[in-house]
């Protein structure tokens, strides 16, 4: 619609029609139109229509109005300044004694005694399922020491706990392997 051209109708044209609006025939059927008289209801609401009323507040309500604005405006200031406050928070957490690392192990003062006997006594150390046994106890020290590394001061994994028992276990087993065959 917008792409199509534009034409000025010339002032002969417009003359023409002015000339058929006011023909006798058309004035003829327009007098013989039935006439309508609306409900007074209707002219009522078109005037109220075009004339609407300014309702004025009364002061009062001015006053109530600005408060809750201030109100709304306030509780927003308020609830954002609780926001970026920083909050300090602590708690207390009891270690559970078993946790905690033994100062004494046992297994390491084993296997001391055993490497001892070794440097005595070559011909036992030198058997192959002894020295295989030998190896895998080297291999469980190395991993016992890495736990222990990882736990820490303070054992607060039990996972790591528990794993590190279970090495400590399959140690002594091994010990008591290697004893045997002493």
């Amino acid at each position: 619609m917008y792409n199509l051209p534009e034409y000025e109708p010339s002032d002969e044209v417009w003359n023409k029609i002015s000339t058929e609006l006011n023909n006798d025939i058309l004035r003829k059927g327009i007098s013989q139109l039935p006439e309508y008289e609306p409900d007074v209801r209707i002219w009522e609401n078109i005037e109220t229509d075009l004339n609407p009323k300014i309702v004025k507040l009364k002061p009062w309500r001015w006053v109530a109005v600005a408060a809750s604005i201030v109100l709304v405006i306030g509780l927003g200031f308020y609830l954002n300044y609780q926001k970026t406050q920083p909050t300090i928070a602590y708690s207390e957490q009891k270690m559970d004694s078993q946790l905690l690392l033994q100062p004494s192990d046992n297994s390491d003062a084993d296997y001391e005694t055993i490497v001892a006997f070794c440097k005595e006594q070559t011909y036992v150390c030198e058997n192959p399922e002894f020295r295989s046994l030998k190896v895998e106890l080297d291999d469980l020290q190395a991993a016992s020491t890495q736990l222990k590394e990882a736990i820490g001061e303070y054992n607060t994994e039990p996972k790591l706990m528990a794993q590190l028992a279970q090495v400590e276990l399959q140690k002594s087993e091994i010990l008591k392997k290697m004893t045997t065959k002493i």
